[in-house]
């Protein structure tokens, strides 16, 4: 291998992808600051399919609003859901016709309608800005 060969090959490993980015979620109308909130980022489609998240992360509840950065994020098509675990056991909790009896929403104020919306209702570009988006949770 020669010294040119050498040297791109080495440039190639250390260059950091440029369009990493933030994604600022903020989570709107929390009731009371019981529980926590568990949040999790889908990159693609298939992602959100296969329920492997790119990112995940769980907060503490807090009445109003909270906030959650996603730092790295590379550019592509994003989706997040969450819920509000309001006492603390780890799952979401669903009536007798599951449906959830605790606090939940999807990126884009996406509606339920006979189930979880879809992946195009949720999701939203991550380009070569940061990105700031909200939901507003449905008890």
């Amino acid at each position: 291998m020669n010294l040119l060969q050498l040297s791109t090959l080495a440039l190639t490993l250390v260059i950091v992808p440029v369009s990493a980015q933030t994604v600022q979620f903020d989570i709107q109308s929390i009731k009371h600051n019981d529980g926590k909130l568990y949040i999790q980022l889908y990159k693609g489609k298939q992602s959100y399919k296969s329920d492997i998240p790119y990112s995940a992360t769980i907060i503490k509840a807090k009445e109003g609003t909270v906030s959650v950065v996603f730092n790295g994020i590379e550019a592509g098509d994003y989706a997040i859901r969450y819920f509000h675990d309001e006492n603390n056991n780890g799952s979401m909790d669903t009536n007798l016709f599951g449906l959830p009896v605790e606090g939940y929403g999807f990126s884009n104020n996406a509606i339920v309608k006979f189930g979880p919306p879809n992946y195009e209702q949720m999701s939203f570009k991550v380009a070569q800005q940061p990105v700031k988006t909200h939901s507003t949770i449905n008890y």
